[in-house]
């Protein structure tokens, strides 16, 4: 009782008895109590887990995740809780579910059918989603996706643009690069990317515009080089069937398509109009300042932390979005 009370109850002993336990044990080679005992004895680990869809540095590079993750450890660190990053993309990644140490667990934009998402939801570990899927079994923090998609194309079809081109993140997990057609677009795994496209092909449709007025291609990495791959991709096309304004499906790969621009010797918005998708800081400083729709990431992670922190809200909330209009976008070239 004596040694328990020098780890767990110092203010029990005189501070002359507690040094003397302590340095027996020092001398003995006892670290002190079991970590995983005392959290089996006390029901609970102080320690929430983000189930990330990438490997773990990306956490680190993405501005998007980064905002996110600031406002789970913002609230994490207000309930005096510690984080553990989970990364779903390595082969271990439903062993990492399943072993976890956590209280609860926050799952960042998974796939429909992601395999550590399943493990976490069979453990019956209290789990949030971010972005989506909805309906999967867990509460989920998101937005309207579809709809703040929709307002973003149908800003630039007011403008005139008729010749429309998405560059879109993965929509499934096979590597796949170039043109998607309408049976991908339906099959996409990511709820996020898949919401977004129906809302381009949706404001299309209201316009009047023609089937397949709306062109996707889809790049299997998340960088301002894929966003520069893809424009090269797309900017390259005849005159014809170049477009005269694309939609991208995030800011990081939207700037990178505005690299390709300065790199073609193209003017934005000039020659090409750009829309980017988060409004992430880096999005205000662009060449020129990015189109984009507005989402807080930062109170998105906040409030997915909040729900396993003090549960009982509702099972999905949409946290609201707004189309900034910047200097990236103006009327076509020429006719409309």
């Amino acid at each position: 009782m004596t040694v328990s009370n020098a780890y767990n109850h110092p203010d029990q002993l005189s501070a002359k008895l507690r040094q003397r336990v302590l340095a027996t044990a020092d001398e003995l080679g006892y670290g002190g109590p079991s970590a995983a005992g005392r959290a089996l004895k006390r029901g609970r680990n102080d320690v929430l887990g983000v189930l990330l869809t990438e490997a773990l540095p990306y956490a680190f590079g993405d501005p998007g995740t980064v905002s996110f993750l600031h406002g789970v450890t913002a609230a994490t660190a207000a309930a005096g809780l510690a984080l553990q990053l989970i990364p779903a993309a390595a082969e271990t990644a439903e062993r990492l579910v399943r072993d976890a140490a956590v209280d609860g667990l926050i799952a960042h934009s998974p796939a429909d059918d992601d395999p550590a998402l399943a493990v976490a939801l069979r453990r019956r570990l209290p789990t949030v989603v971010s972005g989506g899927p909805a309906g999967a079994g867990a509460d989920c923090v998101t937005i309207d996706n579809e709809g703040s998609a929709a307002s973003a194309a149908r800003h630039l079809i007011d403008l005139g643009h008729r010749r429309l081109a998405v560059v879109t993140w993965r929509l499934r997990s096979d590597g796949h690069t170039g043109w998607v057609d309408q049976a991908r677009q339906a099959g996409a795994r990511y709820e996020v990317f898949r919401l977004r496209l129906l809302g381009y092909q949706r404001a299309a449709a209201e316009a009047g515009l023609p089937p397949g007025a709306v062109r996707v291609w889809e790049q299997p990495g998340h960088s301002v080089a894929d966003g520069r791959a893809a424009g090269h991709a797309l900017l390259s096309l005849p005159g014809p069937e170049r477009p005269t304004a694309v939609l991208a499906s995030t800011d990081v790969l939207a700037l990178g398509v505005q690299q390709a621009a300065r790199d073609l010797d193209l003017g934005v918005p000039g020659d090409l109009s750009v829309t980017g998708y988060d409004d992430i800081e880096e999005s205000g400083r662009g060449f020129p300042p990015l189109t984009t729709v507005h989402q807080d990431l930062y109170r998105q992670g906040q409030e997915c932390a909040r729900r396993l922190i003090a549960p009982g809200r509702a099972t999905t909330l949409l946290h609201p979005t707004r189309l900034i209009v910047r200097a990236s976008t103006a009327p076509p070239p020429g006719p409309p």
